[in-house]
């Protein structure tokens, strides 16, 4: 009787001990997932805004508006811009289309004296706004894009005659087309930032005419165009701007 007791006691112990036990030594047998899911690849689609900035360099043509003659060398120019982004792009796969604007505050400008018998003149050109909007064309792989981009362009470009006896100033607005290409690189799901290069090249406006003062002169034509590079920061924002319009 005692001997039957004791081996039930020490079944019963076992069989505790063994289900103790048990998830433990499942715990150490198990076997990590051969399998594991690459990582989402970066979207690009969306609408953005942005900040961009850099610098920009070109020349500026000044004719006689009558006779067509050159009434100074060539003015080559420089400064800095910076200024606001916004856009959207559309994905398929690794391809990318879509449109971007931007309005840039520019400091650009250039000067020389006029050719004899004038001079004693000298001009100074200015761009001080300049505004592009543009469709891009991109392929993106993983974090990366490369770009082209094309489209128009609107500068505000102010033009001065420096005399001894004082100073006149004209402003127009050129339109023009531009064309370059960037390189984007994602930071995070929702920013990422690039760089640039974009050549404008603006439309032929004329200046003083008629000439505000005798003692000056005018009936000039002015030609300019721009060359930039610049940097820039987009953030991705929550909603896309064709959302709306995919609903309907």
């Amino acid at each position: 009787m005692k001997k039957s007791l004791c081996a039930s006691t020490a079944a019963l112990a076992l069989v505790l001990a063994s289900a103790m036990l048990a998830p433990a030594c499942a715990a150490d047998l198990s076997i990590a997932p051969i399998y594991k899911a690459p990582p989402a690849a970066a979207s690009w689609a969306g609408s953005y805004v942005g900040i961009a900035g850099g610098g920009a360099w070109g020349s500026a043509l000044l004719r006689n508006d009558t006779t067509g003659a050159d009434q100074a060398p060539r003015l080559n120019s420089s400064g800095g811009i910076i200024g606001l982004t916004s856009g959207f792009n559309l994905q398929n796969g690794n391809w990318l289309l879509g449109f971007e604007g931007d309005i840039s505050a520019a400091n650009k400008k250039g000067s020389a004296f006029e050719f004899p018998p004038n001079a004693a003149f000298s001009n100074e050109v200015k761009e001080q706004w300049l505004s592009t909007f543009r469709g891009r064309v991109g392929y993106a792989r993983d974090n990366w894009l490369v770009y082209a981009t094309a489209g128009g362009a609107l500068a505000n470009v102010a033009n001065s005659i420096i005399a001894p006896v004082g100073t006149i100033s004209d402003q127009q607005w050129h339109w023009g087309w531009t064309a370059g290409g960037g390189v984007e690189v994602k930071l995070s799901q929702d920013w990422s930032a690039k760089v640039e290069y974009l050549y404008v090249g603006l439309q032929d406006k004329s200046y003083f005419t008629p000439t505000p003062s005798p003692a000056f002169p005018g009936n000039q034509r002015l030609h300019p165009d721009d060359h930039i590079v610049r940097v820039g920061v987009n953030y991705k924002l929550p909603w896309n701007i064709l959302d709306s319009f995919f609903k309907h």
